[in-house]
């Protein structure tokens, strides 16, 4: 069918399927009535500038988005290695935040100036209908009282119902309580800060409403009369790293849990203590997801190994419940031999793979389980040479990797088990010295025809020929390869870079008035189109954004 067939309402809804950039490189121009649709009728535009070129960068922020601002509802802005310092270019277009009046959802990421980001969360305060804040890999240095009078003004965000803060801070060790009541404020994920039963206990009284909770916690205190009763939360997922006891105060305090998924390191629950567990306290509970990882249980492994997967046999969660569990067993042998477990639900929802390094079993109660294990949810995967060259994880299947990091030679089963590359954003690549190149490199070739979506590639002990890559990372020798890398990859539009030759030491201080001299060099010697600056948190990384 001819898709300008199709009537006025069927097309706009299509519309809200397509990217900002997309709508305006598909649509803009192409006949009158696009142009009429686009500029005046479709209301519900998404502004996602993160993988964008410099070029169409300026050319959106110049010529298209200020005709439609008033109904852009959605926007994405990255200071990420693919864009460095997009947000501080966005800010510098003749536009302010607070004309974004329909705005619903806001997202942000590595964005390293405090006071830029208080200046952002300020305007925030001026839009009518923002409910959805995004904050990730910040890693912003500030004082805690910088820090708590963020937090208040995201608090005061009178219609804000979703917040998501990952990596905000250089102290990951600091928790910064609001003091400002949030009525609006349903669904909270806090990451990379530790929370412990006293800020737990301030942070919902501050926020009365919250219905789902990610956090990370850690408290060694023996202070249990500190959490009061939690009852609003009902989905928690939590990464947890504190002892049994604790735990049990705290799923005592949330009664009204419907779904649960913990992650937990260093002990171990058997199927005993969790139906002990629920039974007493999680009379609600439909759905529980749970990962434990690296808890030693002796040396008499397998015999152990085989008591605690039994348990999880029980009429309780094979018949009640349909809860299923997979374990693997690990043998350390230096300096004495050691057994260690690794234990999760099945089926696997958490992003990142454990490691299966020293791997010597794996069992699983599911009746199924001579069948592949699907990893659909996991995005992030570490492949080392020796994964995958027996039986225990040869069944295992990852069709939706994102960030894979591996090394070369890979195994004949590597593509048999990560079976799916076309969603594959960043990789990140290690050969050992020793290998045979042209092995290696007809194996990166069929990753690289194989990841149509690539956008990031990580080279550590290699050389690269031309290719259509959009961000390389990669360290060389003489600063000079980086005149090369810019003028004959004609299609890189950005390049993270370390040179050996690099005067920059880490005593230097980026706060301070102190010339760079590398950073220098490369604007002398490179167009003035091109964003050119050094990491202020990986100090020897200098950051290209080119074309």
């Amino acid at each position: 069918m001819n898709f300008e067939l199709l009537p006025n309402e069927i097309i706009l809804d299509s519309f809200e399927y397509l990217s900002f950039i997309h709508l305006y490189q598909s649509f803009f121009a192409l006949n009158s009535r696009f142009n009429k649709l686009l500029c005046q009728q479709f209301q519900k535009f998404h502004l996602d500038l993160r993988l964008t070129s410099k070029t169409n960068f300026h050319r959106v922020c110049q010529n298209y988005v200020l005709p439609v601002i008033d109904r852009i509802i959605s926007l994405y802005l990255s200071n990420d290695d693919n864009t460095p310092q997009q947000i501080e270019h966005f800010r510098s277009h003749n536009y302010q935040l607070r004309q974004f009046i329909r705005l619903k959802s806001i997202s942000l990421s590595c964005l390293r100036s405090q006071r830029t980001l208080n200046q952002i969360i300020v305007e925030c305060s001026y839009l009518p209908c923002l409910t959805h804040l995004t904050l990730t890999d910040s890693h912003v240095s500030m004082s805690e009282n910088d820090a708590q009078r963020l937090f208040d003004h995201i608090w005061s965000l009178s219609k804000l119902t979703y917040c998501y803060l990952d990596n905000c801070f250089v102290d990951e060790n600091y928790f910064p309580n609001p003091t400002v009541i949030s009525t609006s404020l349903r669904h909270l994920n806090i990451r990379n800060m530790t929370c412990s039963l006293f800020t737990l206990t301030r942070l919902c009284q501050c926020t009365p409403y919250l219905q789902y909770l990610s956090i990370m916690f850690y408290d060694d205190s023996d202070q249990l009369n500190s959490l009061l009763s939690i009852l609003s939360i009902t989905r928690l997922n939590i990464f947890f790293e504190s002892s049994i006891i604790i735990l049990q105060h705290l799923l005592q305090n949330t009664p009204n849990l419907y779904h649960l998924t913990i992650e937990t390191y260093y002990f171990i629950l058997n199927g005993n203590q969790w139906k002990e567990m629920i039974n007493k306290y999680l009379l609600k509970l439909k759905i529980l997801q749970f990962k434990t990882s690296s808890v030693a249980i002796g040396e008499y492994g397998e015999i152990q190994f085989n008591e605690i997967l039994d348990s999880f046999r029980t009429k309780f969660w094979i018949d009640e419940h349909q809860w299923f569990v997979q374990c693997h067993l690990f043998r350390q042998d230096i300096p004495d031999t050691r057994y260690y477990i690794d234990i999760f639900t099945l089926p696997y929802t958490f992003k990142d793979f454990p490691d299966v390094t020293n791997c010597i079993l794996s069992k699983s109660t599911c009746p199924y389980d001579n069948e592949y294990l699907t990893c659909d949810r996991v995005i992030n995967l570490h492949y080392k040479s020796t994964y995958f060259t027996v039986s225990i994880l040869s069944h295992a299947r990852f069709c939706n990797i994102q960030s894979l990091s591996l090394s070369l030679p890979f195994h004949d089963l590597f593509l048999s088990v990560v079976c799916r590359l076309d969603r594959l954003i960043s990789l990140t690549v290690s050969i050992s010295e020793n290998e045979n190149l042209n092995n290696i490199q007809s194996q990166l070739q069929l990753l690289l025809d194989r990841a149509v979506r690539l956008h990031s590639l990580r080279c550590f002990h290699w050389s690269l020929s031309n290719r259509q890559l959009l961000l390389m990372e990669i360290t060389i020798k003489n600063r000079r390869n980086t005149l090369n890398l810019v003028n004959n990859m004609s299609n890189l539009q950005a390049l993270n870079v370390q040179c050996l030759d690099d005067n920059w030491t880490d005593e230097n201080d980026l706060t301070l008035s102190i010339d760079d001299e590398l950073v220098e060099w490369l604007r002398q010697q490179l167009p003035s189109t091109c964003t050119i600056m050094r990491d202020t948190f990986h100090v020897h990384d200098i950051r290209l954004w080119i074309r």
